[in-house]
Formats: C-alpha cells, sequence, structure tokens
C-alpha cells in the first residue's frame, strides 16, 4: 500500500481541512497516510483510522518565514520531518499546503536532486479549453540558463506522459511571438536546444494566447514568467466571477432571473477553473515524490493532490525521469 506523508500543520485551514481530506482519501483510495505535526493537536480531531497514523513534529514553519532560515534553525518542523521519512524509504510521498520556499529547500536539501538534474521545477496543471496542461517553473527558479528550460521540458514530458496519461504530450516554449527567432537570448537559445531534443515532442514557441487553447500539454517558462502568469490567472478568474455575480445583483429583475437560468453554466465554469480540481504542484526533478498544494487548500483540493502523489507513485516517475536523464546527458 502506497504511504503519504501530509504535514498536518501546513495551509491557512489546517489542521482541519488537511485531516478531513486525510480521512476521506483513506475511506476512498488504497493509500495509507502519516499525518506529521503537533499530535496533542491532531488528536483532538477524530483520526482513528487502520490506514492514518500520527508522527509527531514539535515546530511548524510559518507561511511568511525564510525558507533557507527555517531549513537550518527548524530540523523538528513538519516538513522536515514529513521529508525525512520519504528520505529514509518510510513513505513513497511528501505533501503539504505550508511555506512553499520551504517545501522546496527542504526537498533539495534532503531528497536531493535527480541525476542530471540542474535545477527542480515547480510544475502546475492548469485548465484549458481542451481539459488541462502542465506548465513550469512556476516560481522554483527566477533567473534560469537555457539547459534548465530544457531539463523542465523533459521532465514536464515525463510528468504528463505518466501521470496525466498523455500521449506523446506537445511541448511549447513560452515567447513574445511564434517565429523562432523571435524573444530575448534566453528563449533563443532554448528553441535551438528543444529543436535538437529528440526525447520531447517540441513544437515551437508559444504566445500567451495560446497557454489557454491548448496548443500544447507542457508549456516552458522560467519561474519569473511562470509565477506571473499563475498568479495573474488566480487574480483573473476571481475578478470576473466577481464581476458577474456583482453585475447580476445589481441589473434588472428580469437580468437576475437570466442569472438564475444561467446558474448551472456558472457553477460548471467554476468547476473547470478551478485549482481545487488539480491537486498539487510536483516538485519535479528532487529524487523523491514531493508536491505542494495551494496555500489555501480545503479538503477538496487536499484529496486531489493526495491523487496526483499516488499516480506518482504508482507510475514511478522519478525512476523514469532519472533513466532518461542519464540517458541523454549520458555522453555530455
Amino acid at each position: 500500500m502506497i504511504k503519504i506523508v501530509l504535514d498536518a500543520m501546513g495551509g491557512d485551514n489546517a489542521p482541519a481541512e488537511i485531516i478531513n481530506g486525510a480521512l476521506y482519501a483513506v475511506n476512498h483510495f488504497d493509500v495509507a497516510i502519516i499525518l506529521v505535526g503537533d499530535e496533542y493537536i491532531i488528536r483532538t480531531f477524530n483520526v482513528d483510522h487502520p490506514n492514518i497514523s500520527i508522527i509527531h513534529a514539535s515546530q511548524s514553519i510559518d507561511m511568511d518565514e525564510s525558507p533557507l532560515q527555517a531549513f537550518k534553525k527548524k530540523k523538528d518542523s513538519s516538513i522536515h520531518v514529513g521529508l525525512t521519512l520519504v528520505k529514509e524509504g518510510k513513505a513513497d510521498a511528501f505533501l503539504s499546503a505550508g511555506n512553499t520556499g520551504a517545501v522546496m529547500s527542504c526537498s533539495l536539501f534532503i531528497l536531493g536532486r535527480i541525476p542530471g538534474v540542474d535545477r527542480p521545477a515547480l510544475a502546475s496543471v492548469i485548465p484549458t479549453k481542451k481539459g488541462r496542461a502542465l506548465m513550469l517553473d512556476m516560481g522554483s527558479n527566477v533567473d534560469s540558463k537555457p539547459i534548465h528550460l530544457e531539463q523542465y521540458a523533459m521532465m514536464g514530458h515525463f510528468f504528463s506522459s505518466q501521470v496525466l496519461h498523455v500521449d506523446q504530450p506537445k511541448v511549447g516554449l513560452i515567447n513574445i511571438g511564434e517565429e523562432e527567432e523571435k524573444g530575448n537570448q534566453l528563449t533563443q537559445e532554448t528553441y535551438e536546444s528543444l529543436k535538437g531534443n529528440t526525447a520531447i515532442n517540441f513544437i515551437g514557441n508559444l504566445e500567451g494566447k495560446d497557454i489557454l487553447y491548448h496548443k500544447a500539454d507542457v508549456i516552458v517558462c522560467d519561474g519569473f514568467v511562470g509565477n506571473t502568469l499563475l498568479k495573474f490567472g488566480e487574480g483573473l478568474v476571481d475578478f470576473i466571477m466577481s464581476e458577474i455575480k456583482n453585475g447580476i445583483l445589481s441589473s434588472s429583475p428580469l437580468a437576475k432571473l437570466g442569472g438564475v437560468l444561467l446558474k448551472p453554466v456558472f457553477k460548471s465554469i467554476k468547476k473547470r477553473i478551478d485549482y481545487e480540481e488539480y491537486g498539487g504542484a510536483p516538485l519535479l526533478g528532487v529524487n523523491g515524490v514531493s508536491l505542494v498544494a495551494h496555500g489555501k487548500s480545503k479538503q477538496k483540493a487536499i484529496v486531489s493532490a493526495i491523487r496526483t502523489a499516488i499516480e506518482s507513485v504508482e507510475s514511478n516517475m522519478i525512476d523514469k525521469i532519472s533513466t532518461a536523464f542519464q540517458r541523454e546527458y549520458a555522453n555530455q
């Protein structure tokens, strides 16, 4: 049975929603959950289940703490203890809705990198017109080199094919134009590298408008661009849904009636673009399965993230990425 370590203290809604997600998962999936955090607090909830265990961690990392300082000074934090369980082979994957930087730093220092990977990348599944696509890097590296983006593309290819079950995923590079010569030095040099990489199905440059129309299954960019796009997208969704709601409420009775009739449509759209549907963001390139969930995650989002963790383990994603990198860079 797959064992998932869950940071019970991480996130805006911890520990209640984290524990609710764990309870749902063990009742619906063939999985064991290890809750890591303050045992006294965790046991105030009804967590009695044969597939749930608790590991005490006396410290937690706040959302605004320095990731590096937290790693050095808080060796008994729920993040540090949880990732150590994965490192020691006592669990198969780690998931936290806590401090993203701390999860990334601890994952890198505790689990290490897959041989051949220069920099791990944070990937995120995003909704598109045709379903969902994978974008990386979403902010773990804001200053990247062409070799890093090429590696992001390879890791994204394997996650998309093995976990998202996309056959021969199309890989695109975010740029300011579709033409090969467009962009800055980073994107131009990356284009050349990706064009010559036979391990992936590179289709060329993507403009921002192409992302949601699913021109590619894997969308590659540096962390500065990726994080900006992610935050803009989250804000845009909230803005549009708020404006629709306010517009209907302040309209004529006839318009309000129309809003009531269209409510199922709005609910369907909201469901498709809701981050809770897409689970955790995997940190690709570290030598173990480590995922970050949204800081505002509630039960539904935690369950989705646990499902992603399970699929990552079942697909042997780490071994497949490792094998691919050994083959690709063996002669370099």
